[in-house]
């Protein structure tokens, strides 16, 4: 961590100790299992209970008047997100690699973002600032993975802001980042914002950032952000070429 001017620097890489390093993906495996239980377990409950309430539903018609009704199925809602959740979390490790070119994903992932920011004030600008070779990597993760910090970026605005994108590369490694002019991230917040289950905003599963750092550390690389509460956030994802 690295702290200046009240603003601060995450990195995932967390402590050099190998003991540390050891005991940390122990408790990652720990957890992985824990969660994939669970999720295995709540499933088949939830399905069911879904089943009967839209079957329900379907024979009285005026039940969906009762405001009661609607927060059932909010939270039938919510449920099956978190499970959805649960599961892209347990496989984010699980990459199916082939050529890529970020800069497509990038920008296509962009454009499917724009109507919706359009709609909110919020410019939302790509630009490739330089040559970017072809690298092997898992494109339905590193969409997913730009999905999630653009979606992140844009709710941090809520109305009339800038999301800057930008993709680059130094020879080496891939920088892929994602800047917002919204409130900033308040440091108390920060120290754990990649570990899930951990959030701060209404109706979160705390999954999303740390799915995202799983898949990145799955193709080798690193996510970090700078952000200082009341200013700007920018998450940059680095990717290694080879």
């Amino acid at each position: 961590m690295e702290s200046q001017t009240g603003s601060s620097v995450f990195q995932l890489s967390g402590n050099s100790n190998p003991d540390y390093k050891t005991l940390y993906q122990e408790l990652q495996v720990k957890q992985q299992f824990l969660l994939s239980q669970i999720s295995h377990e709540i499933r088949n409950p939830v399905t069911l209970i879904n089943s009967f309430l839209q079957l329900f539903e379907s024979h009285h018609p005026e039940i969906k008047e009762d405001d009661y009704w609607e927060k059932i199925m909010e939270n039938m809602s919510f449920l099956r997100a978190l499970l959805e959740e649960f599961s892209s979390f347990n496989n984010s490790a699980k990459l199916h690699l082939q050529e890529i070119n970020l800069d497509s994903i990038f920008r296509e992932t962009v454009e499917s973002l724009t109507p919706l920011c359009q709609t909110l004030e919020i410019s939302l600008l790509y630009e490739k600032e330089t040559a970017v070779p072809l690298i092997s990597a898992d494109p339905t993760k590193i969409r997913q993975v730009l999905l999630n910090l653009l979606t992140n970026a844009r709710e941090a605005i809520g109305r009339q802001g800038l999301i800057r994108c930008s993709l680059s590369c130094d020879g080496e490694n891939i920088y892929l980042c994602v800047k917002d002019t919204g409130s900033g991230i308040p440091v108390s917040h920060q120290k754990d914002i990649f570990e899930p289950f951990v959030t701060y905003k209404q109706g979160g599963t705390g999954l999303g950032l740390a799915i995202c750092k799983r898949i990145i550390s799955a193709h080798g690389g690193q996510i970090f952000f700078r952000s200082s509460a009341g200013e700007d956030t920018s998450f940059t994802v680095v990717l290694p070429i080879t």
